[in-house]
């Protein structure tokens, strides 16, 4: 009767551990970082690509993984550009916040040059354009991504930092600014 006890009370105990790390583990964030790469060519132009079966425009960029280094991966995205890139600069660190999907991510922005011009595209790419940064604000239709980008070659020379939340709301990408972008 004894030991029936105490293997119920391990088996009670087991059970509500299970219990409140499952629960701990469904509240974790998800948190990710991206690098957005805005690559001038020597016009001063932006590499705008549009994603394949989607009507969205956005810069080439890249998750990071353990894989790589930030390094690597930039060269790696760039290499399926058919393009090389030189003078990175480090522009930018801001933050995309989606409560509703208990999501953080950072997102780097690094401006560089190419003296080359794409000559192929990634699976995943549709079209690929070369743009002022101004009409850059007429392609890319993520509002935040946007917001990034504008305030980079805004104030030059600097380092920009600031969060965003976005949300889906009917189906439509709604994005507002929630720390104001500023210099450190």
């Amino acid at each position: 009767m004894n030991l029936k006890i105490k293997s119920m009370k391990f088996k009670i105990i087991l059970l509500l551990f299970s219990f409140v790390s499952l629960s701990l583990k469904a509240q974790e964030k998800k948190v990710t970082t991206f690098h957005r790469m805005l690559i001038l060519n020597e016009k001063n132009e932006l590499l705008v690509v549009k994603i394949k079966n989607q009507n969205i425009w956005v810069t080439p960029g890249l998750y990071q993984n353990t894989k790589q280094s930030i390094q690597e991966g930039m060269d790696s995205i760039a290499k399926t550009y058919g393009i090389k890139v030189s003078n990175i600069e480090l522009r930018g660190i801001y933050g995309v916040k989606a409560p509703s999907k208990n999501y953080f991510s950072t997102r780097n922005l690094f401006v560089m040059k190419t003296k080359s011009k794409h000559s192929k595209l990634p699976e995943i790419i549709d079209k690929a354009e070369w743009v002022s940064i101004k009409e850059s604000e007429k392609f890319i239709n993520i509002p935040y991504v946007n917001w990034f980008i504008q305030d980079v070659f805004h104030n030059p020379k600097t380092i920009r930092f600031g969060t965003v939340e976005k949300q889906l709301i009917e189906g439509k990408l709604t994005s507002k600014i929630v720390e104001q972008f500023y210099n450190f």
